[in-house]
C-alpha cells in the first residue's frame, strides 16, 4: 500500500503546480533555460499516466519486496512525466532517456527476457533517441533555440528534414511498420503486469510526440501534391503507414497462438489507427486520435492485466493449453468480454466513438482508399477478438492447470473492475470524453473543437448516436439473450469428452487438435495477400542490414594500420569540418 501511495504521489504531477500556459524555468546557459509548462496536451497524456501506474502497480508489485523494480518503475514514471511537462527539447530529451533506460531495465529483470529481446529493444529504442538527439540538434542550428513551439522562418526543405528526423523518431517509439521489430518480443516476454504498462502508456509518448509534429511544422510538404490530396502529402504518407501497420499487425495478430502475442500485435494495429488519424490532420481526425488513445489505454490496460491473472493461476500462455475458464474465473471473463468490446470497435463502448470519428475524418477527407483499406483492417480484428475470448474461456480446457483454475487475486481484480468501470461509463457518455478532454486539446491547438450537445451524445457532420439509448438497447439485447440461454441450458446435452462431436463424418483422434485456438485462422492462409503476409516479415530486412555492416565493418577494418594516433588524427579532422559546417563556413 505504501508502494501504491508513492507511485500515486508522483504523479500529483509536479503539473497540479502549474497554470495553463505558466511554466517553470531554470537558466542552463546563455540564451538555454530547461523550461516546464502544462499544456492541455501534455494534461490528456498525463491524466493517462495518472490513472494507468496505480492500477498497474498493483499487480506489477502483488507482494514483492523487490527494491530494485520499485524504483525502476518510480524512475519511469517520473521520466514520463518529464517528458510530458517539457518545454524545450532538451528536457525532452532528458525524460525521453530515462524512459528508455528504465523501462529496458525493468524489462531485464523478466526470468523470460531472452538476449535477443534485450538487444531488439535497446536498439530500436536507442535508434529513436538517436534520431530524436539529430533533430533536436538540427532544429536549433536551423532556429537558434530549443523551445519547443512553432518554427517560424523555416525553408520547406528545412521543414521536411526536420519533420523527417522527428517523425521516424516517434514512430519508432509507437512501433509502426517497419520499425516495429522490437514490440512483439517485449511485450511477450516482459513481466506480465508490466506489459500493459508497456502497451497502454508507453507507446503513447510515440504518439504525443506526433501529435506535436503538426505544431512545430505546419507546411512541411504542402506544396502542389498536398492541394492535390486535399492536405499535407506528409500526412497523406503518414495515414497510410498507420493503414498498412493496421493490416499486416491484425493478420499477424490473428496467427499468433500465444496471448500475449497476440496482444501485442493488436496493440501495434491499434497504434496503426491512431498514427493514420494524425497523418489526416484536422479537428475530426485528431479527436478521433485522442479518442481512440484514451480508448487503448483503458482496454489494453484491462486486457494485459485479466490475461496476466490467468498466466499467474493457470501457467499456461498458448491457447492450446487452456480453455473453460469461464466457470473458475468469471471476473476475468468479464474483463477480457469488455476489453474485445472496446478493441473491437463495437457499440456500445467507446472503442465504436473512437473508430466511428476516424471513419467520418477520411470520409470528410476524402481519402476512400485509405478508408476502405481501414474497414478491412477494423473489420478482421473480430477474428482476433473473438479467439482471445473464445480458445481461453469456452473452449475445452487441454491442461491440468486449466482444468483447477481459480479466480486471480483481488490485486489483478480491482484494476479489471476500475477499468471496466471506466469503460462503460465512457460508453454511456461518449460526450463527456469529447468536451472534457479532447475538446480542449483542440482548441489549445488551435483547431476546432468537436462540441457535444450533451455528455451521452456524440455529434459530427456527417451525424451522430446517443451513448445512453445505445447502452440500454444493447444491454437489453444482453439480458434477453442471457436468460433465454440459462433457461434452455437444462435441455442442452454437454459433451463427455471433447472427441463426443460430429466432425463431417470423420472420427477424430486423440492427437486431432480440436481446440479452436489450434485452428483459428489457419485457412486465411489460402487468401493471396494474407498468406504472403503471414509469410514474410521484416526480420529477413534486419538480418541482411546486419549482414552488410559487418562485412563493411569488416573492410574498414583492412585500412587499420595498426597505428592508433593515424585514427585519433582522422577523428579531430573530421570533427573540426562537421563543427565548421555548424558555424556555416561549408
Amino acid at each position: 500500500m505504501i508502494k501504491l501511495l508513492f507511485f500515486t504521489v508522483s504523479l500529483t504531477p509536479a503539473a497540479t503546480l502549474l497554470g495553463w500556459g505558466e511554466g517553470l524555468a531554470w537558466p542552463l546557459f546563455e540564451g538555454v533555460r530547461l523550461t516546464l509548462d502544462l499544456t492541455p496536451l501534455s494534461a490528456f497524456f498525463l491524466l493517462l499516466l495518472a490513472m494507468a501506474a496505480p492500477l498497474v502497480a498493483l499487480p506489477m508489485l502483488r507482494g514483492t519486496a523487490d527494491s530494485p523494480a520499485f524504483v525502476l518503475f518510480g524512475l519511469l514514471l517520473l521520466g514520463m512525466q518529464l517528458l510530458l511537462l517539457a518545454g524545450d527539447f532538451i528536457s525532452l530529451f532528458i525524460g525521453w532517456e530515462i524512459m528508455t533506460w528504465s523501462s529496458y531495465l525493468l524489462l531485464l529483470r523478466s526470468a523470460r527476457t531472452d538476449l535477443e529481446t534485450a538487444q531488439s529493444y535497446i536498439l530500436f529504442n536507442l535508434l529513436s533517441a538517436f534520431l530524436l538527439l539529430a533533430a533536436i540538434l538540427v532544429f536549433y542550428r536551423f532556429t537558434g533555440h530549443f523551445e519547443i513551439r512553432t518554427a517560424a522562418g523555416l525553408t520547406d526543405w528545412q521543414e521536411i528534414l526536420l519533420a523527417l528526423l522527428f517523425g521516424l523518431a516517434f514512430l519508432t517509439k509507437v512501433g509502426t511498420l517497419p520499425l516495429h521489430l522490437w514490440v512483439p518480443r517485449s511485450y511477450d516476454q516482459a513481466p506480465d503486469a508490466f506489459s500493459a504498462f508497456l502497451s497502454a502508456l508507453v507507446s503513447k509518448m510515440g504518439v504525443y510526440g506526433l501529435v506535436l509534429l503538426p505544431t512545430l511544422f505546419p507546411d512541411a510538404l504542402a506544396g502542389l501534391l498536398g492541394r492535390l490530396l486535399d492536405g499535407p502529402a506528409a500526412g497523406y504518407l503518414l495515414a497510410w503507414i498507420g493503414v498498412v501497420t493496421s493490416i499486416v499487425a491484425t493478420f499477424k495478430a490473428i496467427s499468433q497462438e500465444d496471448m500475449k502475442r497476440l496482444l501485442a500485435y493488436s496493440s501495434i494495429a491499434q497504434l496503426g489507427y491512431i498514427t493514420t488519424a494524425i497523418g489526416v490532420g484536422s479537428s475530426l481526425a485528431l479527436g478521433g486520435a485522442l479518442y481512440q488513445a484514451l480508448v487503448h489505454t483503458l482496454v489494453k490496460l484491462l486486457l494485459f492485466i485479466s490475461i496476466a491473472g490467468i498466466v499467474l493461476r493457470t501457467g499456461q500462455r498458448r491457447f492450446n493449453d487452456l480453455g473453460r475458464l469461464m466457470e473458475r474465473m468469471p471476473i476475468s471473463f468479464f474483463g477480457v468480454l469488455i476489453g474485445i468490446i472496446g478493441l473491437a470497435g463495437m457499440p456500445p463502448l467507446p472503442g465504436f466513438a473512437a473508430k466511428y470519428l476516424i471513419f467520418v475524418s477520411l470520409l470528410d477527407a476524402r481519402w476512400l482508399l485509405l478508408l476502405a483499406a481501414m474497414v478491412l483492417a477494423s473489420t478482421a480484428a473480430f477474428v482476433y477478438c473473438y479467439k482471445l475470448i473464445y480458445a481461453p474461456f469456452l473452449g475445452h480446457a487441454n491442461s491440468a492447470s486449466a482444468k483447477t483454475a481459480t479466480e486471480a487475486p483481488w490485486q489483478y481484480l480491482v484494476p479489471q473492475l476500475v477499468l471496466m468501470g471506466l469503460l462503460v461509463g465512457l460508453g454511456l457518455f461518449p460526450g463527456l470524453g469529447v468536451r472534457l478532454l479532447i475538446d480542449p486539446v483542440l482548441i489549445a491547438l488551435q483547431m476546432d473543437p468537436l462540441g457535444s450537445p450533451s455528455w451521452g451524445e456524440l455529434v459530427t457532420p456527417y451525424g451522430g448516436y446517443d451513448g445512453v439509448v445505445l447502452m440500454v438497447v444493447f444491454g437489453t439485447a444482453f439480458v434477453l439473450v442471457t436468460g433465454l440461454f440459462f433457461l434452455l441450458r437444462g435441455r442442452m446435452r454437454r459433451a463427455g469428452s471433447p472427441y463426443d462431436l460430429s466432425y463431417a463424418g470423420e472420427v477424430p483422434t486423440a492427437e486431432t487438435p480440436l481446440h479452436y485456438g489450434a485452428g483459428m485462422g489457419r485457412e486465411l492462409r489460402r487468401i493471396p495477400l494474407v498468406g504472403w503476409i503471414l509469410r514474410h516479415s521484416t526480420q529477413g530486412f534486419y538480418a541482411a542490414l546486419v549482414r552488410q555492416t559487418r562485412t563493411a565493418a569488416e573492410l574498414l577494418s583492412g585500412f587499420y594500420s595498426g597505428n592508433p594516433q593515424a585514427w585519433v588524427l582522422l577523428a579531430v579532422l573530421v570533427f573540426a569540418l562537421a563543427l565548421q559546417a555548424s558555424i556555416g563556413g561549408i
